[in-house]
């Protein structure tokens, strides 16, 4: 067994403490819903606070969970062109498109930053809680800068074979994972572009 290098191991150690927060706010947000709506048709009492929570949260959940994404390789890409290439063009592809999002989201870290920084001189605060508004852009430039980090990481592995899916699925196949049911065996293996 190889031992891997420190700032790894630090990278490891850091997305599964982003999944473990992912995973808690989105438990969080489904009891604040469910809470709020309860309170509302069944006690007829809102909870002022549940709106805001819930948005804060969700934009949370939504820019953390688009890096968990993207460290299993989830994110939708269409390679049916792509996988037909010769070696050394869809090598060239492949580093010009992580380029490109590299680029992408480097401004995304650079204006989230901004916007950020912006709110907070303003002390725009929400309207119930009274917290700062920045708290909520602040997960623009924190999810950027993870994903930055982890394209950086994924440039360093070798290509995936074309047509394979995510490592680790969430749910494992035959159990209504990948492609649906039990039901449908003939899909398995199947995938855009093969």
């Amino acid at each position: 067994m190889t031992r891997r290098h420190p700032i790894v191991q630090a990278h490891d150690a850091i997305s599964a403490l982003v999944e473990g927060l992912t995973i808690a706010l989105a438990a969080a947000l489904v009891m604040v819903v469910t809470g709020s709506v309860i309170a509302r048709y069944g006690f007829q009492v809102g909870l002022l606070w549940a709106e805001e929570v819930s948005r804060l949260t969700f934009v949370w959940v939504v820019f953390l969970g688009a890096h968990l994404a993207l460290r299993r390789r989830a994110h939708l890409s269409i390679t049916l062109l792509v996988d037909r290439l010769p070696s050394g063009p869809r090598l060239a592809i492949r580093i010009a498109g992580t380029l490109l999002v590299l680029a992408f989201l480097a401004v995304i870290v650079w204006y989230g930053v901004e916007l950020v920084a912006q709110t907070w001189r303003f002390g725009r605060v929400t309207a119930m809680l009274g917290i700062s508004a920045a708290w909520g852009y602040l997960a623009v430039p924190v999810a950027g800068a993870l994903m930055f980090v982890e394209v950086i990481r994924q440039s360093f592995e070798p290509e995936p074979p074309s047509g394979t899916e995510a490592p680790g699925p969430l749910v494992p196949e035959g159990r209504g994972g990948r492609y649906g049911t039990d039901a449908e065996p003939h899909r398995r293996g199947h995938t855009v572009g093969s």
